[in-house]
């Protein structure tokens, strides 16, 4: 009778070595995504207001025309219309999604911001309440940038 072949126990050098080149591609993509974990800041409830803001100011470059926007500070509807020599019309109409505990505080029964083609504007001053501090957000004139101030 023949002798058996010896079983064969444990991994080649070369078996190894490329478990251990996959792990190192791995791990090489990886550590960029987990890297930044937990840095990012918080959204603040102004958020959304910035960001309605910086669309209708670019909505005014973009179009070379007036932009106005109208929003309710009780029911958060916006509506977004441009004004133009060779007319009017509706650009954008929908919700402002602040969050359920956060609210807009004004005198005003509607905010309303209207933007020029070069990107000047003017509009009303609003708190949004709700989050870690208040936040009093307000267009400046000669630039058109939003910016919140703490109060």
């Amino acid at each position: 009778m023949p002798p058996r072949p010896l079983a064969r126990h444990g991994y080649t050098l070369w078996e190894l070595t490329m478990v251990l080149l996959v792990l190192a591609i791995a791990a090489t993509l990886a550590v960029p995504a987990f890297s930044g974990f937990g840095r990012d800041p918080q959204p603040t409830g102004a958020d959304a207001m910035f960001g309605l803001l910086k669309d209708a100011r670019k909505a005014a470059i973009d179009f070379n025309a007036n932009v106005t926007l109208r929003l309710d500070p009780t029911t958060l509807h916006y509506e977004l219309d441009t004004s133009t020599v060779s007319g009017y019309g509706v650009l954008a109409t929908g919700t402002l999604d602040l969050g359920l505990s956060r609210t807009l505080v004004t005198d005003q029964p509607r905010l309303q911001y209207v933007f020029r083609p070069t990107g000047a504007a003017f509009g009303d001053t609003v708190v949004v309440r709700g989050g870690a501090l208040p936040l009093t957000i307000r267009v400046d004139p000669w630039s058109g940038v939003a910016h919140a101030d703490s109060l």
